[in-house]
């Protein structure tokens, strides 16, 4: 395999499972925040997963016009790690 066709592979992958996880880390941690702040609890949540979509979509569209493949790891692997470990602190 081609390192362009390499590129391109990690790129999705990165787009896909490390968009999903950044968006499902701050969308737990969205939901969690605005229930802690006195939103009902199945609002907080229906709230939190419509805007995961925009955010997923946001995130896809993202990791294909960043040019550093790098830069796009670093950022969904960080984001996903520190939304998550917010998580556990709010628990």
């Amino acid at each position: 395999m081609s390192t362009a066709a390499t590129a391109v592979v990690l790129r999705v992958t990165a787009a896909l499972l490390g968009g999903y996880a950044f968006s499902a880390a701050l969308v737990a941690l969205l939901a969690t925040a605005l229930a802690l702040a006195g939103m009902a609890r199945s609002e907080a949540v229906v709230l939190a997963a419509m805007l995961g979509f925009v955010l997923y979509l946001l995130v896809l569209l993202w990791a294909f016009s960043v040019r550093s493949l790098a830069r796009l790891w670093a950022v969904l692997a960080g984001g996903s790690v520190l939304g998550y470990g917010l998580l556990q602190l709010t628990r």
